[in-house]
């Protein structure tokens, strides 16, 4: 609550207590299905992203519609900040990863008009 955000740093301590790890152990849980469905409940009512890689990827993501919906284009100038973040920059290393991209975000990105 006082952060704003349950993306907490793996060596983080609370009040003594390594709270980084403890969600670690929750999400490794979760990943392998062991965690009891009431505590992953709780937990994503707290805020928990168990793929913080695929929500910051699904954030950029929200930030280039944005800019396509607005500018008409996907043509994000390099150096383009959109809400704070870098978009220019992270559509940038999209293209470069274009063939190592999930399948599932090139098509998105395709879908979207973004010009490879």
């Amino acid at each position: 609550q006082r952060e704003g955000t349950c993306n907490v740093p793996a060596l983080h301590k609370e009040d003594g207590l390594n709270l980084g790890i403890w969600l670690s152990h929750q999400k490794t849980s979760n990943k392998k299905r062991t965690l009891d469905h009431k505590y992953q409940k709780q937990l994503e009512e707290l805020g928990v992203v168990w793929n913080v890689l695929e929500n910051q990827w699904e954030e950029m993501f929200a930030l280039l519609v944005q800019f396509q919906q607005r500018e008409g284009t996907c043509n994000v100038p390099h150096r383009h900040k959109e809400d704070g973040s870098n978009l220019g920059k992270w559509l940038n290393n999209q293209r470069q990863r274009k063939e190592t991209l999930v399948e599932k975000h090139h098509k998105q990105l395709e879908e979207l008009g973004v010009v490879w």
